[in-house]
């Protein structure tokens, strides 16, 4: 099967000790460490360094996506979330990962949504210039269609980033796609996916565990594995039991596909 990656933010209570431990012994790959989770918890990279000598764990980044808008018309914003993205990215290369997550800009009032593309231009120019320099890829999520988002298909994202396209790669969400056509589309036209966030949606709502909502993962995972692209599993759990982890896992390991 394909590697597994978890989403930090599914373990929100848990100490990075615990992070490291609970992959590690569900035989799961990897971590998505979220950059927000990280600073709100105050984590500390020389204890992420001790436990990845003992846990062979990989790691990408998620980079800082809450309350930030990279193509904001207030230009403060705008340069405040830029700025958010580039922590993230030293926080990436601190924690050796392969790459950063990042979430486009969506309209500050909603309109013609493609008068928003070259300030996101503008912004994926100075953190496209600022990864580089750091030598971290970054992956840009397809969002969802709500309102105000306006990167929601990778036709959306070729008209954003224009002569950079080549430069960026992309992270498909499956629960952002509004069924399987959506997700089958988006396949055949991108060509630069680095892996896919993978969790259910129950109508609007949106990341639900694996085998609680509109999408039968039996049927779609196979096809996502044909791609031999990495799976991160997403959601949110604040709980001290990690419930919601637990059945993510549970229904992998009755998948199939992990030991």
């Amino acid at each position: 099967m394909s590697e597994i990656y978890l989403g930090s933010t599914l373990l929100w209570n848990a100490s990075l000790e615990k992070i490291f431990s609970f992959i590690y012994s569900n035989g799961l790959d990897g971590v998505e460490m979220w950059a927000q989770h990280w600073f709100e918890r105050g984590y500390s990279i020389e204890e992420y360094q001790r436990l990845s000598a003992l846990y062979p764990v990989k790691t990408v980044v998620h980079s800082c996506s809450w309350d930030l808008n990279p193509s904001s018309l207030n230009e403060g914003i705008r340069k405040a979330s830029v700025g958010e993205i580039e922590k993230s990215i030293d926080l990436a290369v601190e924690l050796n990962a392969d790459e950063v997550t990042v979430h486009p800009g969506h309209a500050t009032v909603a309109g013609n949504m493609e008068e928003y593309y070259p300030r996101m231009h503008q912004s994926l120019q100075e953190i496209l210039e600022y990864a580089k320099r750091k030598n971290i890829d970054i992956s840009l999520e397809i969002m969802e269609e709500i309102p105000k988002e306006y990167a929601t298909s990778v036709g959306a994202m070729k008209k954003i980033t224009q002569e950079m396209e080549d430069e960026f790669c992309y992270t498909l969400d499956i629960a952002h796609c509004e069924g399987k056509k959506e997700i089958f589309t988006a396949l055949e036209e991108g060509k630069h996916f680095s892996k896919f966030h993978i969790s259910n949606r129950q109508g609007k709502h949106l990341h639900t565990p694996l085998p609680e909502g509109d999408y039968d993962f039996t049927e779609i995972l196979p096809i996502l594995e044909k791609y031999q692209l990495p799976f991160v599993v997403e959601g949110f759990d604040s709980s001290k039991e990690f419930s919601v982890a637990r059945k993510n896992v549970n229904f992998l390991k009755n998948y199939g596909g992990k030991k």
